[in-house]
Formats: structure tokens, sequence, C-alpha cells
């Protein structure tokens, strides 16, 4: 492939993940934390205050409520009581929904930056492969990370996790390039990359002992490393150790440079603040749902689990076959497979420790380093030529097949290991599958069945009302819109449909008391972008019976 070709191709793929994001966000209501992130943003910009949303940092918050601020700059005035209580949910509700600007149409101002984050690291990725492998690996690189459907999703909401992605990634990559052409530049920019992958998000604190072993590796792999910009370096074990530490201070006092700006010159109280908080959640667990098990303290193996059967089959043979024949072609030399090994390794080690097992996302910087690392397969030579494009091609167009036939709902992408995304129910919950992203879809049912009220027990932020969707509520987790609105399903209605979220259905919150157990026995007639389930309970008494207990069960009173 000749290099006009490879930069084509290369545009190509930006396109279309492009593209992917863009009717992603058209398609799919607020997630659970987009009105709270982005409202936070905006209230830092404005106000100058960091007291909603302080368990992550405030960078990508900012970054994603600028257009906002600088199109518009409409007031926010949250209500005092919720202000003073940083009662971050409550406030993003009304901030979001209370508007004179529609919700959606602030959403996507929100969306789009990062959108534009994950196109920047799609095209950070073809720019490594080539640096390691030659024009030949580019568009593999590339066409892996433009089809991963957990890439294209993240990159398309108001959450944290890409702009994480991009600042690890973005940090081993200028080291990589340090370690084999020292400047003072390059070291600046590592430090600042380093810098703001910890405003991102506070997971990225990991990318210090990330950075310490990948020096350390680099004085046990090369005789006379390159560790600092002098003209003279001492070999003697002492020096190089000196230098190495002097290194690694070096970057961590460029990265510390970055963390004032983003709180406006507040000092680092307010980062470290927001760390203590991290650290608590992170240490006293959330409800989780795993392989039909229920746990606040969390699993060894959930990351790992969720990684294989949340990355497409043809994407996890060619990491496999890349690792398996690591001689042939370009081969992995200890360098590289350090830089690309390494940090997959310490991220799932790191993060397995934690106890909230509530997403693939938080290991979603595993996947640039395996996918540049997949991309080494095209410089494989076969004898015969026509076999290097279906060893490469097939896989490419499984993935392609399993990933483009869901969209826009790759935030449900499940493999076909465990029966595709109609089955991933039954093994993940949370954001790998119902993170309330699919009321638009519930509306669409109801104008296609003609259904006039529906009974709905909903996971999610957003007020179901918004997108003119009349409901009796049913409990479930604990909703935003509350009190709920008094609707009741007549007694006289033709069909009497109940739809339910997946997280309800899975009973997460009640899982020593569960509500909806029953509804395990019945086969839902429609399911909603995969996350939401519809019952038709019209002519099911025992059903509509347990319905009613349910609410008795949750302690909530029935609609009059």
């Amino acid at each position: 492939m000749k290099p006009g070709a490879t930069l084509c191709a290369g545009l190509i793929f930006l396109l279309l993940f492009f593209i992917q994001g863009w009717f992603f966000i058209g398609a799919n209501s607020p997630t659970y934390d987009e009105a709270k992130n982005l409202t936070a943003g905006y209230s830092h910009l404005i106000k100058k205050d960091f007291r909603l949303a302080p368990e992550s940092p405030p960078l990508l918050k900012e970054f994603f409520a600028l257009p906002l601020f600088v199109r518009y700059r409409q007031p926010f005035n949250p209500d005092p009581q919720h202000w003073r209580a940083g009662d971050d949910y409550l406030i993003g509700q009304d901030f979001l929904y209370r508007s004179m600007i529609p919700a959606d149409q602030m959403l996507a101002l929100g969306r789009l930056p990062n959108l534009f984050l994950g196109t920047c690291l799609i095209a950070l990725m073809g720019c490594w492969a080539y640096r390691l492998w030659g024009h030949r690996a580019v568009p593999l690189a590339m066409a892996l990370a433009s089809l991963e459907p957990n890439l294209v999703a993240h990159s398309s909401l108001v959450t944290t996790d890409m702009g994480f992605t991009l600042f690890i990634f973005l940090t081993v990559y200028l080291l990589w390039e340090y370690l084999n052409f020292p400047k003072w530049w390059l070291l600046a920019a590592i430090g600042f990359s380093t810098g703001m992958a910890l405003i991102c998000k506070f997971s990225a604190i990991l990318l210090i002992p990330i950075i310490a072993l990948i020096i350390a590796a680099s004085l046990l792999i090369d005789s006379e490393p390159h560790l600092l910009p002098l003209r003279k370096t001492q070999h003697q074990p002492t020096h190089k150790l000196l230098h190495a530490a002097a290194l690694f201070c070096l970057i961590l006092f460029f990265a510390s440079l970055m963390i004032p700006p983003a709180y406006f010159f507040q000092g680092f109280q307010p980062w470290f603040f927001g760390l203590w908080r991290f650290l608590t959640v992170a240490q006293e667990g959330q409800a989780a749902f795993f392989l039909g098990q229920y746990s606040y303290q969390g699993w060894w193996n959930y990351f790992a689990v969720a990684f294989l059967i949340k990355t497409s089959i043809g994407s996890l043979i060619l990491i496999a076959a890349s690792l398996a024949f690591y001689h042939a072609g370009t081969p992995i030399r200890r360098r590289a497979a350090v830089f690309l090994l390494l940090p997959v390794v310490l991220v799932f080690v790191v993060i397995s420790q934690a106890k909230v097992n509530i997403g693939v996302r938080h290991v979603l910087p595993v996947y640039p380093f395996l996918f540049v690392l997949a991309s080494r397969v095209a410089t494989i030579r076969f004898r015969r030529h026509w076999f290097a494009p279906l060893l490469i091609g097939t896989p490419v167009v499984l993935t392609a097949i399993s990933s483009l036939r869901i969209e826009p709902h790759q935030l449900a992408y499940f493999n076909e290991f465990v029966g595709g995304p109609d089955q991933g129910y039954r093994y993940l919950s949370d954001s790998n599958v119902d993170w309330g992203q699919d009321l638009k879809g519930v509306k669409d049912y109801m104008n296609k069945e003609n259904l006039r009220i529906i009974y709905l027990s909903y996971f999610g932020t957003a007020p179901p009302s918004y997108y003119g969707i009349r409901y009796q509520y049913v409990p479930g987790a604990w909703p935003l819109e509350w009190p709920p609105p008094a609707d009741k399903v007549p007694a006289t209605a033709s069909r009497k449909i109940l739809a339910i979220s997946v997280c309800n259905l899975q009973d997460i919150s009640t899982p020593y008391d569960p509500l909806f157990r029953w509804l395990w026995l019945r086969q839902p007639v429609a399911k909603i972008g995969y996350s939401i389930f519809v019952y038709d309970l019209t002519h099911d008494r025992e059903g509509l019976a347990k319905l009613e207990q349910t609410y008795g069960k949750a302690g909530v009173r029935l609609p009059p």
C-alpha cells in the first residue's frame, strides 16, 4: 500500500468513526451522568465554583460545557438549597430540562467535543502504528478503532472516559518518542500530557506507576538508555538511576503545573479533595451485577470478562494473532512490548482492585494499545499473496458486521460469544447495557403501537415526560422525576404495557428482596435499544397482581 493510499484509508476510517458518533448523539437520550457533568462544567466556567461533581476533575467537564457557554451564555441560577447541598443530579436536571434552549440541543453541544477527542485518539493510533510497524499497519489499526463499539459510544457522551483514555495513550506514546529521541520539548510534552490526564479523571493516577515502570524497564532493556537530553551521558549504574529518577521527577513537575489552571488557580486543594472523594467511593463499592451475581465489593475477574465479551471477536482474533506470531513480519521487540503491553497489564491489575464494577469503560485505555499491537499483523508476509488479505480481511469484516449492525446502540454491544447484545443483560449491567439511554426509543415504540399510556420502570436521570411519554410510575431505581406524575393506566385500557429498564429488571438495587424476579419467567414482546424490555400484561392477571405488589415492597404508594 502506497503512502497516499494509506492516508486516504486513514481519513475514511476517521470519517466512519465520526459519522457513527454523530448518529449515536442524535438517537440516544441522556445517560445517567451526562446532565450532571454538563451542568458541573458550566458552573465551573460561570461561577468558578467546583462543588458539583467533585469526584471527577474539571477539565473535560469545562471542555464539554464550553460550546454552550460561548454560544448562549445562559444564566445559571440553581435552586439555592440544591446549590448549598451540592446536589449535582437535581441541579443538572433543572439546568438541562428547564432552560430556554432545547435539552437535545444542549446535549449535542456537550457531546460533540468528546467526539472530537475520540477522533483525535483514532488518528494518534494510526500515527503510532506507522512509527512502529510502517504504513501497512495504519489502516488496520484505524479500522479496528473506528469500528470498536465501546470507543464509538464513549466518544459520544458527556463523560470523562474518552478524554482519560486519550491522554494516557498520548503520554505513553510521547514517552516512547522521547526515549528514542530525547529532547527537552518532548520531556515537557510528556509532563503536560500527564497533567492533562490527571485533570481528566482521577483514575489517571495509575499513569504515574506506568511511567515509572516504563522508565525502569528502559534501564534493563537498553545498555545505554537515553534518559536525559544531555550531551555527555555517564553510563555507570549510579548515574543511570539518578538520570531515571530525574526524568521521572521532571515529568511529575511539568504535570503538576497543569492542575491549578484547571481550577482557575485556586490551588491544589480542590484536586486533592476530589481525589479523596474518588478513592472513598472506590473503596466503599457500588451495587453491581455480574454473571447472575450481586455484590458491593466487586469481582477480581470482572473487567477481564467484560473486555472479552464486549470486544468484537474479529478484534480479539487479531490481537491474539499479533501475540502468537510475534516473530513474524516486523517482530515485537522488547521496547515495543513494554510500551504496548505494560500499560494494559497495569490497567487491568489496578482497576480490578476497585470495588466499583459498573462498566468496561473503566478499562477503556487498554483498547488503543491493543489495537496498535494488533495492527502489526499487517506486516506479516506469506508465500501465497492471497493469504494475507484473507487472514486480515476476514476478522475486520466480522468486526464491521458485528459493530455496524447494532448502530446506534453501541453502548449495549456484546459479541457473539455470548449471543450478541440481545443476550448481554444476562452477564453485565449498568453502563455496559443500560445507562438510561433509550427514552427516545420508548416514545417511538408508543407511537408505533398507538399507546397513550404505559407502565414504566426507568433507570436514568432524564424525565420521561420531557420526551412526551405518559406513564404510570413503577418502582425501581430512585427516579429524579419526583414526585412522579399521578397518571395511572386505566383499568379499561385495551392494552397494559410495561416498559422496564434492564438495571431495574435485574433488581440490582434490591437483590435480596427482588421486585421483578417474576418477570424473568415471562418473555418480552419487544426490546428497545437492548436496554428497555417491554412486557404485555393485558391478559396477565397474575402479572398485574405482582406489579401492584411492587409498590408495597418498594414502600411507594400506588397512584390513586
